[in-house]
């Protein structure tokens, strides 16, 4: 993704708007931290910025859904107690 600091682009507007048009993402910075972002605007009618990304390559639908996902592995580590149970504790051992 290309930067362009604002005062570079106060001074080409014309040529940075193309170069989004042309599908380029562009970065504008302020006093050289990202401020704002130049993105292309939508080509096909009724569509969202997801399918475009879809339909490039650069993201995945997924294809299963959340129940799909495997049990979390047990990790040992959880008693049942609260978080603040645990840090009062160890405040205490350190006392």
């Amino acid at each position: 993704m290309t930067t362009v600091s604002m005062r570079d682009l106060s001074h080409a507007v014309g040529s940075w708007v193309d170069r989004a048009h042309a599908g380029e993402s562009i970065i504008i910075t302020r006093n050289g931290r990202p401020w704002a972002r130049l993105v292309p605007e939508l080509t096909q009618a009724g569509s969202d910025y997801l399918d475009q990304l879809v339909a490039q390559g650069r993201v995945t639908v997924p294809t299963a859904g959340l129940a799909d996902l495997p049990e979390p592995v047990p990790t040992g580590g959880w008693d049942g107690r609260d978080s603040t149970d645990v840090v009062a504790e160890l405040r205490e051992e350190s006392a």
